[in-house]
């Protein structure tokens, strides 16, 4: 079974966690415009890529260019693939994808627009992401870095944490956005003072959103109620993940 989608709904840096946290092997294929790239993961590593371009698939770029350059697409198509024989391909990515996704994101005139659903403002609350026990923990953070990151254990939002630390707004909603790729941080579900008050229904029918995401949440096997939304970003994120741990 095939792992499809677009990088509108999932990005690839969500893509590599789940790889990761898997872990999984076989081949990330994607497309955009006139160019394919195609990744290769081996037991949740990424080991090998490259991109071509045009009908004679002349290849432009390899290795950790290649990853970095297809962080960077926004609206290409991927399929994953499982393949064990993977692994029997030599190891040509010298970085690990926590720094592959950084350095993609510090090349970006935007970060923000690297995260499809997150929208990030000053007044964003912030916690510590959970880590599970298969995740990888060496990332190297800088100075800047892991100053934000020692102010989301209180569950701060972002404009505190720039008046404690003295960053810059602007250089804080960048980190923040790198932290959310590298899936260190996540976005904290708003309070029960912060949550607008529920409106009251004619009737009990559901809306076609709702049915969408009972759907997804159906074929995952979780019972979730009508006062149990998932945020979009995490569900889509923990049932990909499941998904993926079928292949």
């Amino acid at each position: 079974m095939a792992l499809e989608g677009t990088l509108q709904d999932m990005a690839l840096s969500d893509l590599f966690q789940v790889f990761r946290m898997g872990p999984k092997s076989g081949i990330l294929l994607l497309n955009q415009h006139q160019d394919r790239g195609a990744i290769y993961v081996n037991r949740g590593q990424l080991i090998d890529a490259f991109i071509v371009r045009g009908p004679d698939r002349k290849v432009i770029t390899t290795r950790d260019e290649a990853v970095i350059t297809m962080l960077g697409w926004e609206d290409a198509t991927f399929i994953f693939r499982h393949d064990l024989d993977v692994g029997n391909r030599p190891v040509r990515i010298e970085h690990d994808s926590e720094w592959l996704i950084l350095e993609g994101m510090r090349r970006r005139s935007n970060p923000i627009k690297a995260l499809p659903y997150h929208s990030i403002t000053l007044d964003t609350r912030l916690q510590l992401a959970p880590l599970p026990n298969s995740a990888e923990t060496g990332v190297s953070l800088d100075v800047d870095q892991w100053r934000i990151l020692s102010q989301v254990a209180g569950n701060q939002d972002v404009r505190s944490i720039c008046a404690i630390t003295n960053i810059a707004e602007e250089k804080a909603l960048r980190i923040v956005a790198e932290l959310l790729s590298i899936g260190l941080v996540e976005i904290a579900p708003p309070s029960i003072e912060q949550r607008p008050p529920r409106a009251t229904l004619p009737n009990t029918k559901k809306s076609r959103p709702q049915m969408a995401m009972a759907g997804i949440a159906g074929s995952e096997g979780i019972a979730q109620t009508e006062d149990e939304q998932p945020k979009v970003g995490r569900s889509l994120l923990n049932a990909i993940m499941r998904r993926i741990g079928e292949l």
